[in-house]
């Protein structure tokens, strides 16, 4: 009985071990055919901020409107650059808002990458969109959730977390 109870405990040692091996890989797998889902995604993005036009209302933004224009009437009612520069990043960054709240794109690539600007945007841009969302309607909700995701896990912390080095020269 004991060299019975003893094969019966080896097969079930090796079929967990079996059914752990099996499920690492299936997870593993499973991640790689997500990330090449979002890979397109993810490149689009990139580009998407490498446009002139994005860094130029991201500057226009920075610079100019608070200065030129009261967020009074919100953002739709604005002059059409104004309305412009204001539509590229906002739609942007509620886009990829969206793909993070829903688990789509990791929160870590993102806030990693494009964190400060976000805070930045956002602090700048608030002050129409909460005005707008009481003209009109609940605008740039994901946008909102994003820059709160930014400010609470700075990018240096992501950094951090995700082991970026330094090469000093």
């Amino acid at each position: 009985m004991d060299l019975s109870l003893g094969l019966n405990l080896l097969a079930v040692l090796v079929s967990a071990l079996a059914l752990a091996t099996s499920l690492a890989v299936s997870r593993r797998q499973l991640r790689l055919a997500q990330n090449s889902n979002v890979l397109p995604m993810v490149t689009q993005m990139f580009k998407e901020t490498r446009e002139p036009e994005f860094s130029q209302a991201i500057e226009y933004i920075s610079t100019r409107l608070a200065a030129e224009h009261s967020p009074e009437n919100g953002y739709r009612r604005l002059p059409p650059e104004a309305k412009g520069h204001i539509r590229r990043i906002s739609l942007f960054y509620d886009d990829v808002g969206k793909l993070v709240a829903h688990g789509v794109v990791e929160e870590r690539l993102i806030i990693g990458s494009y964190g400060l600007n976000i805070v930045n945007m956002w602090d700048v841009l608030a002050p129409y969109v909460y005005r707008e969302r009481m003209l009109t309607t609940k605008a740039m909700l994901y946008f909102e959730d994003l820059a709160a995701r930014a400010k609470a896990r700075p990018m240096a912390e992501v950094h951090a977390q995700i082991g970026l080095s330094e090469c000093p020269p």
